[in-house]
């Protein structure tokens, strides 16, 4: 079963190995669209007040204009270790075994605004922006929506859907697919979850990656062994989330 994540804003600084100007990251089908979306960014970038209120920062984070500025020559990272914050921290990618790093290779994705959908391993630069972001001349939902056509056909099987709603509306999964919307609640009031959402889906996300998610019916197997229980309604996979989680 396939796992979609959403990206974090906050990232691990450095990297190592081939920046993306001499390795260029997979699926050619998007590389025009990519293309589109850094020249928007760096343009962008070059006007450091415009930069600041578009891509909403603060004093302490403006240094993410000149990291945006370099985005083509600096280092790099798995995508899956570059994020960082609540979801990825309780994903850990520091503690996940080697079983565990390959099925994120073969089965996890990370919906990226400014790469599109990224295979988790994928070697990315830290950079700046968000769904919400606005590009000079860009429309980030009708970039990637085109973009992913040509992708869509290549991802076979059943799809788990963990991202935010402003990443679904990105790039929507195409109906034809097979796929399942993760929806995190609370386990005594069945209210969705806002504070423990992303803790959830991240401890969820490592007992994927850790025991193995063949299809739907293994999902609540799965969750229960992240402390969690689940059930799957008709195209939702709905997550409860206990109290002192």
């Amino acid at each position: 079963m396939l796992v979609l994540l959403p990206p974090s804003e906050t990232k691990r600084p450095g990297g190592v190995g081939e920046s993306i100007d001499k390795a260029a990251i997979i699926w050619a089908a998007l590389d025009p669209a990519r293309d589109i979306a850094i020249k928007a960014l760096v343009q962008l970038c070059q006007d450091e007040e415009a930069a600041a209120k578009s891509l909403k920062l603060g004093k302490t984070n403006r240094k993410d204009i000149q990291a945006n500025l370099e985005i083509m020559t600096s280092a790099t990272m798995p995508a899956l270790q570059r994020y960082t914050g609540v979801l990825y921290d309780a994903l850990g990618y520091d503690e996940l075994s080697k079983e565990a790093l390959q099925r994120a290779k073969n089965q996890m994705f990370i919906q990226s605004s400014l790469f599109g959908l990224v295979p988790a391993l994928e070697r990315i630069p830290y950079y700046r922006l968000s769904a919400g972001s606005s590009l000079p001349g860009v429309s980030l939902s009708r970039l990637w929506a085109d973009a992913h056509r040509n992708v869509w056909p290549g991802l076979t099987g059943q799809i788990l859907d963990m991202r935010s709603k402003a990443y679904v509306s990105l790039n929507p999964i195409p109906k034809d697919k097979d796929s399942f919307f993760l929806e995190v609640l609370d386990a005594n009031s069945g209210k969705a979850l806002n504070h423990f959402n992303k803790k959830a889906k991240g401890a969820f996300a490592k007992a994927i990656l850790e025991t193995g998610l063949a299809s739907s019916s293994e999902v609540p197997k799965v969750a229960k062994l992240a402390g969690l229980e689940a059930r799957v309604s008709g195209q939702t996979v709905e997550l409860f989330v206990p109290a002192g989680f």
